[in-house]
């Protein structure tokens, strides 16, 4: 097992050139917390699908292209917790990273790095979720573990190998609805209302699906008739409403007052390599077309944040059970909104490489973001929500992030690692690296301290930066996808052999 820990500081502060410059936060008085210590926290996660680290309201002072969106209930967890605010994702896909999220471990040595996750199989991975399932490690520490929403996880079920089945194998003892919107709020709701202090701790997991809905918009994208044939009737019903929503709205007023402008890094990166990674990047939409996309993303983002805050009423009205519970916000990974004339996901860029991760509630300080300090949801998740449970946690390819939040102890990495179908990422020293692994051998090197848009890649002029992250990556245990291996890719294997 590949281990990422090292020293920190230095990552830091080569990300931001300002190393001492950890934390931003007004003010960081701690939750209320139980008098007995010793009687274990609740635990409440919360996740959506394809939410990026920008659209967030009350982080939006510190990320571009965040004044445009609204979430006064995910703010409501921000302002009464800490959030990290560069989070990267294990892999910007839902399977593979959903995955990580639930086991604490990169999905690549076992053939998981995109949604089909071919070459996968149920004699290697099984024994991995009944060693490292989120549901089972709790249900082993005497919790009640209860999952809600959407699943969409390798070998979900026991007798199963639907990714859609009850989360049986990762040890959730109740699946209380497959609703993965408004209905799974209300849902989790009622949980939570009739928790009782004295009961059993418990783990709920509520999974909702937005704004992932903007996949089928994208897929639409100018065309008047929705693409939404093989797809739910409530996605197609939801992609139809904000459709219906932009077109009342007066034309000359939907565009010179509502809709968002053209992202900062709207154009192409220079020097990208020709792969086959995305087939919705680099598109030639007309400009109106992407500000209504990015519009729509944004209420997609405002229809979830309402779906949270029933979940969140529901706890403020059970005071008791608030006081001993943490609650934790998180995506499986981010959208492009337009970015490089780009949308959705698969792409080595920040946009949907980085996603929110917050944390709320017993023992953790209030109103308090960590700036510069790189994480990993996917693979940090489990041991940190481990440490604050006082439970053992398994073997994970991540590390405990406990001590940041609630004494300001930096975990010990100098990089952070990122996976993709046919691509890996290297982020260190303000540098990063994507080799396209499965995809010809491809690379591109940016300087985030320089470009923080991506919008130039610098791997010819940097030959020594390149051969260091390389070595990072390729020191990482993956395998490709069956029908990705490229000759650049069967080069490298047979040199490892040698």
């Amino acid at each position: 097992m590949k281990s990422n820990i090292f020293s920190f500081v230095a990552f830091c502060g080569a990300l931001t050139g300002c190393p001492q410059l950890l934390f931003a936060s007004c003010h960081s008085e701690m939750n209320e917390s139980v008098d007995n210590k010793s009687v274990k926290p609740n635990i409440i996660l919360i996740t959506t699908d394809q939410q990026s680290y920008n659209t967030i309201s009350a982080l939006s002072e510190f990320n571009r292209e965040s004044n445009f969106y609204s979430t006064p209930n995910i703010d409501r967890i921000v302002n009464s917790g800490t959030a990290f605010n560069l989070t990267y994702c294990s892999n910007p896909v839902s399977v593979p990273s959903r995955f990580s999220l639930y086991t604490g471990l990169y999905g690549g040595r076992f053939s998981i790095r995109e949604n089909l996750c071919r070459g996968a199989k149920a004699e290697e991975v099984r024994p991995v979720l009944a060693e490292n399932g989120m549901g089972h490690v709790f249900a082993a520490a005497g919790y009640e573990t209860v999952y809600g929403g959407k699943v969409h996880l390798p070998y979900a079920g026991i007798n199963s190998d639907s990714k859609f089945a009850a989360p049986d194998s990762y040890g959730f003892q109740q699946y209380l609805t497959k609703d993965e919107r408004a209905g799974l709020g209300q849902v989790s709701a009622e949980f939570i209302k009739n928790r009782k202090p004295g009961e059993k701790p418990f783990l709920y997991v509520a999974n909702f699906l937005n704004p992932h809905d903007i996949c089928l918009e994208g897929s639409t994208n100018i065309s008047e008739e929705i693409k939404g044939g093989n797809k739910k009737a409530d996605i197609v019903a939801t992609v139809k409403m904000m459709r219906e929503r932009a077109a009342a709205i007066p034309k000359d007023e939907f565009y010179g007052n509502i809709a968002p402008q053209l992202p900062y890094n709207f154009e192409v990166t220079a020097g990208y390599p020709d792969t086959k990674c995305s087939r919705k990047r680099f598109l030639d939409l007309p400009k109106e077309y992407w500000r209504k996309y990015r519009w729509t993303y944004a209420e997609l983002v405002k229809l979830v944040d309402e779906h949270i805050g029933e979940v969140l009423d529901a706890l403020d009205a059970n005071p008791e059970i608030k006081k001993n519970t943490i609650v934790i916000f998180t995506s499986d990974h981010g959208e492009m909104q337009g970015a490089h004339r780009s949308m959705t996901k698969s792409l080595p860029f920040e946009e949907c490489q980085r996603v929110p991760f917050v944390f709320a509630g017993r023992g953790i300080p209030k109103g308090k973001v960590i700036k510069n300090v790189a994480v990993n949801n996917g693979v940090d998740l489990l041991p940190t929500m481990c440490e604050l449970a006082g439970i053992d946690c398994p073997e994970v390819d991540g590390v405990s992030l406990a001590g940041c939040l609630q004494n300001g102890k930096n975990p010990e990495r100098d990089h952070i690692y990122i996976e993709s179908e046919t691509f890996v990422t290297v982020i260190k020293d303000g540098f990063k690296y994507t080799y396209f692994d499965g995809d010809g051998g491809k690379e591109i090197l940016i300087n985030l301290k320089a470009d923080y848009g991506e919008m130039k890649n610098i791997a010819s002029s940097n030959p020594q930066k390149m051969a260091e992250l390389k070595s990072i990556a390729m020191s990482y245990e993956r395998k490709i996808p069956a029908g990705k291996v490229t000759k650049a890719s069967k080069k490298n294997k047979k040199n490892k052999k040698l």
